[in-house]
């Protein structure tokens, strides 16, 4: 059931990317939010993260490591929905007809 949280987060991603496809910016998009991910990642990894306090065994920085890809993707989802969207009432204006 653990495992399933970041095969969601996987399957959103990759869902994002289908629906922005044909988004004019699209590689800025995806290089900056690659950028983000494994900036992050390599913080939690690496970096001094002692705001967690005292984490022997690492369970902090291994649910970091999930949680803000995670929620980057969810982010990301609704953001590609959003850019989705005006794409799609863009080519409908574009080709003469009405939006709703």
């Amino acid at each position: 059931m653990i495992l399933l949280i970041p095969i969601i987060g996987l399957i959103l991603w990759i869902w994002s990317i289908y629906l922005i496809k044909n988004w004019r910016y699209f590689w800025i998009y995806f290089i900056i939010n690659f950028l983000i991910v494994t900036s992050y990642i390599i913080y939690t990894i690496y970096g001094n993260l002692s705001f967690l306090g005292h984490d022997e065994y690492g369970l902090g920085r291994l649910f970091m490591l999930f949680v803000f890809p995670i929620g980057h993707s969810i982010l990301g989802f609704i953001i590609a929905l959003i850019i989705n969207k005006k794409i799609t009432i863009a080519s409908r204006v574009g080709k003469g007809e009405s939006h709703p």
